[in-house]
């Protein structure tokens, strides 16, 4: 009984020096991972908006619309003017995908950048390769750019799958629609 004691006590000891180095290491590392996030959603941004000389974050718009979760939204301007709207959103795709998708203020779509996927390796992460081309030859997420997104995208009418990869391709319409809805929603005057 006494060795059963000594070796839990031990365990517990090791146990709670792990989960102390964890602690300090994400305390160490968190603001670098939230900087770099922060970098790659701004560079997002001016890609999908190249010609935008501000984007200012908007708070207080709806954070889930359909499966999608929205983490940011911008007002892209250029000359005092909108030139567009910017919705990142995280949902399930085939795993789950976190993207900016970028809207003009007549609802076409400005273009999409898909920030991170988890979706299988070969077929769903062609979604975010930028080597992989349709038969239009753009890539998955350019061919979005000119869309109409004021009612959802369907799949084959407003964008082509990925061969092998049609739950992704679906799911990310999906998830670009529930943006939409979401600029949608903030024009009409809603919000939450």
């Amino acid at each position: 009984m006494k060795e059963a004691f000594k070796l839990g006590v031990i365990l517990a000891l090791y146990a709670a020096a792990a989960c102390f180095a964890l602690a300090l290491v994400n305390n160490v590392t968190a603001p670098t991972i939230e900087r770099l996030s922060l970098q790659k959603e701004s560079e997002a941004l001016k890609m999908i908006f190249p010609g935008a000389d501000g984007f200012e974050k908007i708070e207080g718009v709806q954070k889930q619309s359909g499966s999608a979760t929205v983490e940011s939204f911008y007002k892209a301007t250029k000359g005092g003017a909108v030139a567009g709207y910017a919705v990142k959103a995280t949902g399930p795709t085939y795993d789950m995908t976190t993207l900016i998708a970028g809207f003009e203020p007549d609802m076409k779509v400005a273009g999409v950048h898909i920030l991170k996927t988890s979706d299988s390796p070969g077929f769903g992460q062609k979604a975010a390769d930028p080597s992989y081309k349709n038969s239009k030859g753009t890539t998955f997420y350019g061919q979005f750019a000119g869309v109409d997104a004021s009612k959802p995208l369907a799949l084959g009418a407003d964008f082509e799958a990925i061969s092998g990869a049609t739950i992704t391709s679906n799911t990310m319409g999906e998830l670009i629609s529930n943006a939409a809805a979401v600029v949608q929603n903030y024009l009409a005057g809603g919000n939450k």
